[in-house]
């Protein structure tokens, strides 16, 4: 194990261990476990890790040594979320290292790492790992909600969006449903800028790229467009009027 073991942090519970890089950069090896108990296919090294000043781009590796010599290595190179790299100065966030050996025998060595290619500090809380035996899959993220609840949600939310903008257009160009139309969009505006406000908190957090990519793109669309659009239902519906204001005079 590289670095040294500090004593908990005021407002902690947990000891830590502090890694630091000088200009040169280092990987340190932080543990090593031979012959882990892992019965299932995937499995998660998971915790909690913290940093300040880290030059460049550096990151946390797992690698797996299976039966037969394969290695194969999972890194947090992500731009957000449990797998998110190493830059500049962060909290204490969670972290999480998968790997799916499906097919393949229980790895036979894993080997946690901290890569920092010049300066910086880390520093390591609490590690778990955890795999799918037993039927406990292994967490694939640390967010609000599940990955593929988040996506789920996302692509249902995207649809019904896309199915109102479509009849909301047909309204609006028919000249109908003028309350309907205004009201829906107005609403659509607010919840646009509701989710992309979620969006911004849920990135600021470190959540998961399935869960904050969803809330800032649907949050942007749902708001700028419906206002952009605004004057120009208002416009339609106004020569409507005019033109059945006119033909009623006429006759």
């Amino acid at each position: 194990m590289a670095g040294s073991v500090l004593p908990p942090e005021p407002g902690a519970t947990f000891h830590r261990l502090k890694i630091e890089s000088q200009s040169q950069g280092l990987t340190a090896t932080v543990l090593t476990i031979d012959r882990p108990q892992i019965a299932g296919p995937r499995y998660a090294l998971t915790g909690q890790v913290r940093y300040e000043a880290v030059e460049g781009t550096g990151y946390l590796e797992l690698w797996n040594h299976f039966p037969g010599g394969g290695q194969y290595f999972s890194r947090t190179l992500g731009d957000g979320g449990p797998m998110m790299k190493l830059h500049g100065t962060s909290g204490w966030r969670e972290f999480t290292l998968p790997f799916d050996a499906t097919g393949a025998p229980p790895p036979v060595r894993l080997v946690f790492n901290v890569v920092l290619p010049g300066r910086g500090v880390v520093y390591l809380g609490p590690l778990k790992l955890t795999d799918s035996s037993n039927g406990n899959e292994p967490a694939s993220s640390t967010g609000w909600v599940p990955d593929r609840t988040a996506v789920l949600a996302g692509g249902i939310g995207g649809a019904v969006i896309g199915v109102l903008g479509a009849l909301l257009g047909v309204f609006t160009s028919l000249g109908r449903a003028r309350r309907f139309v205004v009201a829906t969009t107005t609403a659509l505006a607010l919840f646009g800028v509701l989710a992309f406000i979620v969006g911004i908190v849920a990135l600021t957090e470190s959540q998961p790229y399935a869960v904050y990519y969803p809330l800032l793109l649907g949050g942007f669309l749902s708001a700028i467009v419906p206002l952009g659009l605004m004057p120009a239902i208002r416009k339609r519906y106004e020569e409507i009027e005019l033109r059945a204001m006119r033909a009623q005079d006429l006759g």
